[in-house]
C-alpha cells in the first residue's frame, strides 16, 4: 500500500514551501492565482485528499457529529434523521450514527469511543433505562467535554440540553376527540413502563380520562412492545372481553398498526364498529386502511432543533441546559367514529 500524498509532496513537485501550498488548497488570496491554480494542478496529479479530521483536531473542532438511536425497526426514530442530516450537511459536517438496540452497553460504547476520537457532539435516544449516572457518574468522564442533546427520550436529573415532545398534550387531544365521539370505554395498548416516553403518555392517558370522570379500567390497559405483533395480540385481547372497549388508544403508530390489522381479522369495522387511534403519526398512518387517526409528533421540528442546540453547545455557547417541548397536533382520520348505540346503551346500564 503506497503512502497517502502529504502536502509536503506537492511542496517538492511545486518547488514551494509546505505553508505556501497549505494557504494555496485554502484559496487564501496572499498567493497568486497563478500559484494557487499550479498548486491544484499538482495535488491532483499526487492523488492528495484533505485530511477535514486532522485539520478539525488542530481547531478543536473535528467536523464530525454523532447520533445514537436505539430502535430502527420503528420507522418512527428514522425520521429524525432527515433533518438532523440535512442541517449539518449545510454546515459541511460529517454525521455518524450507531443503532444500540435498547442496549445500555452498546450506547456506552459508542458514546466512549466518539469521545475517544473527538467527535464534536452527540444527540442521544436514550436507550430503555438510560439513568443521570449513566450521563454525569464516575464511568461516564469521557463525556463531560463532550457536547450532548437528549432527543425524543428524556433523561431525568441529566443536566444537558433535551428536545421532547409534548406527550401530555398530545393525550389530551386524543382523549377529547374520543369524548367527543361519546366513547367513554377507552382501552390502552402502552408500549411498556422502560422509557420516559412511555411512562409520559400512559400518565397522560390515565389524567385524560379521570379529569373527564371516567378512569380507566384496568382490565383495558395492556403493555408490551413496541411491536406490530403486540398490537394486534393486544387488540385481540382487549375484543376478547365481556364489555369490551369502544375505542382503543395505542402507545405508537406501530402498535395501532398491528391493532388494525387485527380489528379486519376479527371482522371488525375500524372507525365503525370500535375506533383505534396511533402516536407518532409517521408517513404511514395516512396510507392504512382505513388512514389512522393519530397524534402528529413533529420529527421535522425536533430534528432541527436538536441539532441547532448541539451546533450552538459546539460554537461555544454557555448556560443552563435547555429543556424544549414541541406540541404535537393531532391529525384525524378514518380509524375514528362516534360510538355505536348499542355501546352507548351498554355505558349507560
Amino acid at each position: 500500500m503506497t503512502r497517502r500524498p502529504t502536502l509536503k509532496h506537492i511542496a517538492e513537485r511545486v518547488g514551494v514551501t509546505v505553508s505556501t501550498v497549505s494557504l494555496a488548497l485554502r484559496d487564501d488570496e496572499r498567493i497568486s492565482t497563478a500559484m494557487r491554480q499550479r498548486v491544484r494542478a499538482a495535488a491532483a496529479e499526487v492523488g492528495y485528499i484533505y485530511n477535514r479530521h486532522a485539520a478539525g483536531l488542530r481547531r478543536g473542532d473535528s467536523g464530525t457529529v454523532a447520533l445514537c438511536l436505539n430502535d430502527l425497526g420503528n420507522p418512527f426514530f428514522t425520521e429524525f434523521i432527515a433533518a438532523m442530516e440535512q442541517r449539518f450537511r449545510a454546515e459541511e459536517r460529517m454525521m455518524l450514527f450507531c443503532h444500540a438496540q435498547e442496549s445500555l452497553s452498546v450506547q456506552a460504547d459508542f458514546m466512549r469511543r466518539m469521545a475517544e476520537h473527538g467527535a464534536s457532539g452527540l444527540i442521544l435516544i436514550p436507550a430503555a433505562g438510560t439513568t443521570q449516572e449513566d450521563l454525569h457518574g464516575a464511568e461516564a468522564a469521557h463525556l463531560r467535554h463532550l457536547p450532548l442533546v437528549l432527543l425524543s427520550r428524556d433523561v431525568p436529573g441529566a443536566e444537558v440540553d433535551r428536545v421532547i415532545n409534548d406527550d401530555a398534550r398530545g393525550m389530551a387531544l386524543v382523549i377529547e376527540h374520543l369524548r367527543s365521539l361519546g366513547h367513554q370505554r377507552i382501552g390502552w395498548l402502552g408500549g411498556g413502563s422502560s422509557t420516559s416516553t412511555a411512562q409520559a403518555r400512559e400518565r397522560a392517558f390515565r389524567a385524560a380520562l379521570g379529569q373527564a370522570g371516567h378512569p380507566p379500567d384496568e382490565a383495558h390497559m395492556h403493555h408490551g412492545p413496541t411491536t406490530l405483533a403486540f398490537g394486534h395480540q393486544g387488540f385481540e385481547t382487549l375484543m376478547a372481553q365481556p364489555n369490551p372497549p369502544t375505542a382503543v388508544v395505542c402507545f405508537s403508530d406501530v402498535i395501532a398498526f398491528g391493532a388494525l390489522s387485527a380489528c379486519h381479522g376479527l371482522g371488525l369495522r375500524p372507525g365503525v364498529d370500535v375506533s383505534i387511534t396511533g402516536f407518532d403519526d409517521m408517513s404511514a398512518a395516512a396510507y392504512t386502511t382505513p388512514p389512522l387517526t393519530s397524534v402528529r409528533v413533529r420529527t421535522d421540528l425536533m430534528g432541527a432543533r436538536a441539532s441547532e442546540l448541539l451546533l450552538s453547545r459546539i460554537r461555544g455557547e454557555k448556560g443552563a441546559p435547555r429543556r424544549e417541548m414541541m406540541a404535537p397536533e393531532l391529525s384525524i382520520r378514518e380509524t375514528t367514529g362516534p360510538v355505536r348505540k348499542k355501546a352507548r346503551a351498554s355505558d349507560q346500564a
